[in-house]
């Protein structure tokens, strides 16, 4: 009996361990998939492409790399300068109205996150510059015709690529103006030359709205400095009786200069202003802020401060004793009004 046990049993053991070794092998190919999940195999862990590293640029940095900030920055009309290199007050003031239109903190300093949004495909371009001479009448900037804070004149150009040094003194090596006024200071200073006046100095020309600002928060710090006990404030009201608000001043149009004589505390006075109040007029420069004209023009008299309006204009505000804001109020008050003149002209075309 046990030997038919045995051989009756035998192929039911092997039939049994089959199917628990399938049951097994079965179970083996189901678990990897199982752990696949629904949304099958997870993609290998991968380390993110590290940032570019720049060296932050700030006042004082110089080097290639501020070279190439410097080009990239004329390249979208915010740096009007040739590049050299150096971070210097321009560089700064170029690099915050970048920032400022590309929604960054707005600091003149070109940090990472400025010099990535920078050299990006998506940077903002500055605003197309504007032609201060094409209009009729000259352009008038004082408080209450302010320009936008990304107005920038067209066809600027460095004082010192056309004044002769042994003419003109330029004290600062950036001073810029445009082209046409330029050209009309050097022939008018080549005329003082030729009746014996010499020794001029432009100490300003152009500036930004970034620069204006940086020039009347200096004149605020100097009087604080100056009067201990002085508010911000008062000292702001003080300042802003000879450096106009960002936006308000007259250098904003590159047409205007501050004129005097190296190494003088003061202009009026001098042969050289003798000779620039007599004669600007015959050349295109009206003295934009005279003395009894303060109310109307919201400045002191600036005996230095000459405005480029073009001959024509300037010698009609000299013999009318006007200052600019009187000229063109009655230009004005006598031009024909536009839908009046459109009106004849249709009729003339009619008849």
């Amino acid at each position: 009996m046990i030997r038919k046990q045995r051989r009756k049993g035998g192929p039911d053991m092997v039939r049994k361990y089959r199917r628990i070794l399938a049951a097994f092998l079965l179970i083996a190919m189901l678990m990897p998939l199982a752990a696949l999940g629904e949304n099958g195999p997870e993609e290998p862990e991968t380390t993110a492409a590290p940032a570019v590293q720049y060296r932050q640029l700030k006042s004082g940095s110089k080097g290639e790399d501020v070279t190439r900030l410097q080009e990239r920055l004329k390249e979208l009309g915010y740096f009007t300068l040739d590049p050299d290199g150096t971070f210097g007050t321009d560089t700064k003031a170029a690099v915050k109205a970048f920032q400022k239109a590309n929604g960054l903190k707005s600091d003149g300093i070109a940090g990472t996150k400025t010099l990535t949004a920078l050299y990006s495909g998506e940077a903002v371009a500055a605003p197309k510059p504007v032609d201060v001479l094409a209009g009729e009448l000259p352009l008038l900037i004082n408080k209450e015709h302010p320009v936008p804070e990304s107005f920038v004149p067209e066809d600027l150009v460095l004082l010192t690529d056309l004044c002769d040094p042994k003419l003109v003194k330029i004290k600062y090596k950036t001073i810029q103006g445009v082209r046409p006024a330029v050209e009309a200071l050097v022939t008018m200073l080549e005329a003082a030359k030729a009746e014996g006046v010499t020794k001029w100095q432009i100490s300003a020309g152009y500036r930004s709205y970034q620069k204006q600002t940086s020039t009347l928060n200096a004149k605020i710090n100097t009087y604080l400095e100056r009067n201990s006990g002085w508010s911000k404030s008062r000292a702001r009201s003080a300042a802003l009786k000879t450096v106009a608000e960002p936006g308000c001043s007259e250098h904003h149009s590159g047409l205007a200069f501050d004129i005097n004589v190296p190494k003088s505390s003061s202009f009026l006075g001098t042969p050289q202003c003798t000779w620039l109040h007599k004669n600007c007029w015959d050349y295109g420069f009206i003295i934009r802020y005279q003395e009894g004209k303060e109310n109307l023009t919201g400045f002191i008299a600036e005996a230095w401060h000459i405005r480029y309006v073009g001959v024509e204009h300037a010698r009609i505000i000299r013999d009318h004793n006007w200052c600019l804001e009187e000229y063109l109020e009655a230009m004005e008050r006598d031009r024909p009004d536009e839908e009046e003149t459109l009106t004849i002209e249709e009729d003339e075309s009619v008849g």
